[in-house]
């Protein structure tokens, strides 16, 4: 047994001979619901268990305060013959009914796909070393996948406590199609809406046919805000319909006869 660097500076006791696809976005995403319509947010994400060495930076826009896009990359930094390098794109739902109350529910959906190079068959080491390696190393090895996960937490003033889940599912040239589950809990402050400080940690593992692992992991970001576009006008209300006037009335009027005399009896 040895300890195999896996991704974000985590060190986690695997096999002398670890097999994995890399993750697709290693680094998990900050607060739910944080990014509004006509925002953009810029941000750049670090994790790892001393140093971190896996960084990913990702560029999101507010379609709609419930939908955005987003697009960025997962790169290990130092992951030597294991590196790997990818890039991700697809949609958040976000959930917020609540966003002019001091302290309101949230949560989203995360959905994407992506594709890059890296991988590890049997540590990629080199053939001379190794009868089931194939000389490759991880920029050697083209790989892709998709991931899925979720998000829900509480906005308290300028700060969210939220947790994660995700899974990711990859594969990589003469690697098992691995499988990647997260979980974690993560704090956040978002100063003025312009500027959001993350701090996140948790569960990390993977799983294939010839190797699994479950670790821990850390991770710090920072998220700029740029009011981009104007915001859809709201959709007044119809005005109410007004009363319907009531019917003309058909019956005689008995005002007009002329009244009996009360003398003529006399």
């Amino acid at each position: 047994m040895r300890a195999v660097v896996l991704f974000a500076g985590l060190v986690a006791v695997a096999g002398c001979d670890p097999y994995y696809a890399p993750p697709l976005r290693a680094v998990q995403y900050g607060a739910p619901a944080r990014l509004e319509e006509g925002r953009v947010e810029v941000a750049l994400d670090a994790a790892g268990l001393i140093a971190p060495d896996v960084l990913s930076p990702h560029l999101g826009v507010g379609i709609r305060d419930w939908v955005a896009l987003e697009v960025g990359g997962n790169v290990a930094a130092y992951g030597g013959k294991q590196a790997w390098a990818l890039g991700f794109v697809g949609p958040r739902f976000s959930w917020a009914p609540h966003r002019e109350r001091r302290i309101h529910l949230i949560g989203d959906l995360e959905l994407g796909v992506g594709a890059g190079v890296g991988g590890v068959r049997d540590g990629n080491e080199p053939t001379n070393e190794c009868d089931a390696c194939d000389g490759l190393i991880g920029y050697d090895r083209v790989a892709g996948g998709a991931y899925g996960g979720v998000g829900i937490g509480a906005q308290i003033a300028w700060f969210s406590l939220y947790g994660r889940a995700r899974v990711e599912a990859t594969t990589a040239t003469n690697v098992p199609a691995t499988l990647w589950p997260s979980l974690s809990l993560g704090l956040e402050a978002n100063v003025h809406k312009r500027v959001a400080l993350t701090l996140a940690g948790g569960y990390i593992g993977y799983a294939n046919t010839q190797d699994h692992v479950h670790a821990w992991f850390y991770q710090l970001g920072v998220t700029l805000f740029i009011d981009a576009f104007a915001r859809h006008p709201a959709v007044a209300a119809p005005a109410p319909t007004p009363p319907r006037p009531p019917p003309p009335c058909d019956c005689d009027d008995d005002d007009d006869e002329p009244m009996p005399d009360d003398d003529s009896d006399s």
